[in-house]
């Protein structure tokens, strides 16, 4: 029974996922590693440029303080006290969020966290979160 009810709750949470902004969030993401990998096509200096885009993306202020991939979906990360926008002087929690999907035990954590709840672990410790916006960049 209990294997029974861990499929059930599987089930459920990519239920969830699908109608909810999760998905939007997924192929922001996908936008993003292919904004990564085109900046190798650049040798050396594009490896250099995909890391630091990687680290930062969240607040790169020439797509209006958002990543690229963020912005074609219309969503930026927000500090939690003030609905504000990330920005430079937000730089760390920036790299600390986009460190944190590079880390295998807490990824799982972390994707399981934001299946269930909708917003990654992460977000809850450094007081962040993915909201929409409607103006244009």
């Amino acid at each position: 029974m209990a294997k029974d009810d861990l499929l059930m709750h599987l089930y459920e949470l990519l239920q969830n996922a699908i109608s909810s902004p999760i998905i939007e969030r997924f192929f922001a993401f996908v936008v993003d590693v292919f904004v990564m990998v085109a900046f190798t096509v650049i040798p050396v200096v594009g490896i250099v440029l995909s890391g630091v885009y990687f680290l930062i993306k969240d607040i790169v202020p020439l797509n209006g303080h958002t990543s690229f991939g963020k912005a074609v979906y219309h969503m930026r990360v927000v500090n939690t006290q003030d609905n504000a926008p990330l920005s430079k002087l937000m730089m760390f929690k920036a790299v600390v969020r986009n460190i944190f999907i590079l880390i295998p035990f807490l990824n799982i954590v972390d994707i399981y966290f934001l299946l269930s709840t909708g917003k990654r672990l992460i977000d809850t410790w450094i007081e962040t979160d993915v909201a929409l916006f409607e103006e244009t960049l």
